[in-house]
C-alpha cells in the first residue's frame, strides 16, 4: 500500500461533475442585535474551498494524482475566485465551461468565532441553479471528453443533482469509458441506477436506499441492498459508505466485506469525508490494489478527514502514516 501511495502521482484522473464553491464567510460575535435575539458578528474573512465534484478533485490532487476537471461554473465573482484556488492547486482546468447564464453554485456557511474563541457554523445558504445545462454545454462537455479520454487512467463522475447530467451526457461518459476501458468510479446523489456498467459506485446508506425505494436499518438490510443494487447497475464493484458504521464492499461476484470506521472516537468534522473516500479509492485502484486493499486505504484517508475542521483535503505523508498505525 505504501508503494500504491508513491505510486498516485503517476497517475491521471479525469473529475466530471457539479462543481460547487463552499464559500467561508467568519466574523467575530460582538453583542446581541436589538432588531431580533441574533448575534451580530463584524466581518473577519471570506474564503473560498472547492465543493461537490471540485472537492473530490481536490483530494485527488492533495494526493499526489493528476488532475483535470471538467463541468460549468458561473461568469462571476465566486467562479472566478474558485478558478484561482483550483489552478494553484495545479489541476488542468481546461474542462471547465465558464457560463454566462448559470451563476456558480455556492454554498455559504457563516462561521462565529475568533482568535481566542472556537470557531462554529451558525448557518448555512445554498444557492444553486439546478436547471438542466443547455445542449451548447451539453456537446462541450461531450466534445471536451471525447477528445481527452484516452489520456486518463482513471474517471470519476461527482453527481450532486445539480443539473449537469442530462441523460444524454450521463450514457455518453459511461459508452466512452467503457470504449476505452476506463476504470470509472460513479458518486451519484440522485440518479445512481443511471449509471449502469461503471466499474464501481460509491453511494452512502441514504443514497444506496433511496436508489432501492427503502430505508437502511441494519446491516442485514445494507447488504441485502448492496447486492441488489450491483445485479441492478451491471458494476463491477459498489461501495456503501455508512458513516459512523464504517463501510461494505461488493463484487458482480456476489461476495462482500464490511469493515469498521477508523478513528471513530477522534471525529471531529465529516464534511466531505465522502470524497476524500472516492478519490482515494479510485486512485488506489488505478495502482493496481484489489478493491479490498484500496477500501483499506480510503478508509485510512477519510479516518485522517473527519479529524479536521471544514472541507479538509488529505496528502500523501498524512496517509502513510495512518497507514503505520494500522
Amino acid at each position: 500500500m505504501i508503494e500504491a501511495i508513491d505510486s498516485f502521482k503517476n497517475k491521471k484522473i479525469m473529475v466530471i461533475g457539479d462543481i460547487i464553491a463552499d464559500e467561508f464567510i467568519i466574523g467575530e460575535p460582538e453583542r446581541l442585535s436589538r432588531e431580533a435575539p441574533v448575534i451580530i458578528l463584524r466581518h473577519r474573512e471570506r474564503d473560498i474551498l472547492p465543493g461537490g465534484g471540485a472537492n473530490a478533485a481536490s483530494n485527488i490532487a492533495s494526493l499526489g494524482g493528476m488532475v483535470s476537471l471538467a463541468g460549468v461554473i458561473g461568469r462571476d465573482r465566486t467562479g472566478e475566485d474558485l478558478l484561482c484556488v483550483l489552478q494553484g492547486q495545479g489541476m488542468d482546468i481546461n474542462g471547465l465551461i465558464t457560463s454566462p447564464d448559470r451563476p456558480t453554485a455556492v454554498k455559504t456557511r457563516i462561521i462565529a468565532g475568533g482568535n481566542q474563541v472556537v470557531k462554529q457554523q451558525v448557518a448555512r445558504i445554498d444557492h444553486f441553479d439546478e436547471t438542466l445545462i443547455s445542449k451548447e454545454i451539453e456537446n462541450s462537455l461531450l466534445d471536451f471528453i471525447s477528445g481527452e479520454i484516452v489520456k486518463y487512467d482513471g474517471i470519476l463522475i461527482s453527481d450532486y443533482g445539480l443539473g449537469l447530467f442530462t441523460d444524454r451526457l450521463k450514457q455518453g461518459i459511461v459508452e466512452l469509458a467503457g470504449s476505452y476501458d476506463k476504470f470509472t468510479v460513479v458518486d451519484s446523489r440522485y440518479d445512481l441506477l443511471d449509471y449502469q456498467g461503471v466499474s464501481l459506485a460509491t453511494p452512502n446508506l441514504e443514497e444506496a436506499g433511496q436508489a432501492l425505494d427503502r430505508c437502511l436499518l441494519n446491516q442485514n438490510e445494507v447488504v441485502e441492498a448492496g447486492l441488489e443494487l450491483i445485479n441492478r447497475m451491471q458494476s463491477t464493484y459498489l461501495l456503501i459508505t455508512q458513516g459512523g458504521d464504517g463501510m461494505t464492499v461488493f463484487t458482480a461476484e456476489g461476495d462482500y466485506k464490511h469493515i469498521p470506521v477508523a478513528n471513530y472516537a477522534e471525529v471531529f468534522d465529516v464534511t466531505g469525508a465522502g470524497d476524500t473516500v472516492v478519490g482515494t479509492i479510485l486512485l488506489a485502484l488505478c495502482t493496481g490494489l484489489d478493491i479490498y486493499q484500496a477500501m483499506e486505504l480510503a478508509n485510512c484517508a477519510a479516518g485522517i478527514v473527519v479529524r479536521k475542521a471544514g472541507v479538509a483535503t488529505v496528502n500523501p505523508a498524512e496517509l502513510k502514516e495512518e497507514l503505520k498505525k494500522q
